[in-house]
């Protein structure tokens, strides 16, 4: 951009045969197509951005804040483990890794007798087992939604 002195760079999808854009890009082919680009036949304009950003509070490896008992997971924190720039899908997997450690920490808390570490470890056992039937119902209505959306194109 800068050699050039123009505002982006042209990226090309001319390798990716049309049905693929069309299946795993949809947004991004209705998109340019609505600014006047047929991502198929010609390269469009781009600028290089930050994708996802990393959240501000720093967290250790089982989300705990520099604050007593705070915890901060998913977009809201910054834990380090994928640098600068992170996908959709990692942001989505770091978060659930991630809460679930917190999740735990403060189920189980510090210190804990012994009849009150059992009771909250079921406890986590069963919001473990809720989280766990909730995600995957999730996927499953993104995966429908996603079908449709596709069978409609």
């Amino acid at each position: 951009m800068k050699e050039d002195k123009k505002p982006y760079v042209w990226l090309s999808m001319k390798p990716i045969s049309t049905e693929k854009i069309k299946a795993h890009f949809p947004n991004i082919y209705k998109k340019c197509l609505e600014e006047g680009y047929d991502v198929t036949k010609e390269c469009i304009p781009v600028v290089p951005a930050q994708h996802y950003f990393m959240g501000g509070i720093w967290v250790d490896e089982y989300s705990k804040t520099s604050m007593d008992r705070l915890y901060a997971a998913g977009e809201t924190s910054c834990n380090g483990v994928h640098g600068k720039n992170r996908l959709a899908s990692n942001s989505l997997l770091e978060s659930l890794v991630f809460a679930k450690r917190a999740a735990k920490q403060i189920a189980l808390g510090k210190p804990l007798s012994a009849e009150r570490k059992c009771s909250a470890e079921k406890s986590y056992t069963n919001y473990e087992e809720e989280y766990k039937k909730l995600v995957l119902e999730e996927i499953e209505r993104m995966k429908k939604e996603h079908e449709q959306y596709n069978n409609e194109a």
